[in-house]
């Protein structure tokens, strides 16, 4: 997959105004969408997707890039160069994204997929409740099980 500088800066644009300036995620997708009216159903796709699964996965991404709240624009590319490298995207050889270490980020990733708080990508606060509500096996297949991305189901009604 070939990375396009204009998608790729809506999605920094958009990561940047929902962790920094407390923009809601459906509403920064929806202003990076109307940015650019040429783009066709693959791009809105990549967009979309790309955003709301940084967003969903921050803990692990931030993690993983070594970098907190609030985010500066190098830690946000930081934190897409996680995501690429995650994906198995190549990097293009652009400015902002600068020298990635790839390897370090895939052994760091293995390091914490160990960590249940860190590869569900929880709080530790929901982490705590529930391993205390369900117990600790119970709530690793529930976390498990509710990190599985959903099969589409159509459901009509005869007439």
């Amino acid at each position: 997959m070939r990375l396009h500088r204009n998608l790729t800066f809506a999605v920094v644009d958009s990561i940047r105004d929902i962790f920094n300036e407390g923009v809601y995620a459906d509403k920064a997708v929806e202003k990076a969408l109307k940015r650019d009216k040429r783009w066709g159903a693959r791009d809105r796709k990549f967009v979309a997707e790309t955003i709301y699964d940084i967003v969903r996965w921050n803990r692990l991404y931030a993690e993983i890039a070594e970098v907190k709240l609030p985010f500066d624009r190098d830690n946000i590319w930081r934190l897409f160069s996680v995501w690429c490298i995650l994906r198995g995207i190549a990097l293009p050889d652009w400015n902002q994204i600068g020298n990635v270490p790839e390897r370090k980020i895939k052994g760091r990733f293995d390091e914490l997929s160990r960590t249940r708080k860190f590869r569900e990508s929880i709080p530790d606060w929901m982490d705590a409740l529930c391993v205390a509500e369900l117990g600790e096996d119970l709530w690793t297949k529930e976390i498990a099980a509710l990190n599985q991305q959903a099969s589409v189901i159509l459901r009509t009604n005869t007439l």
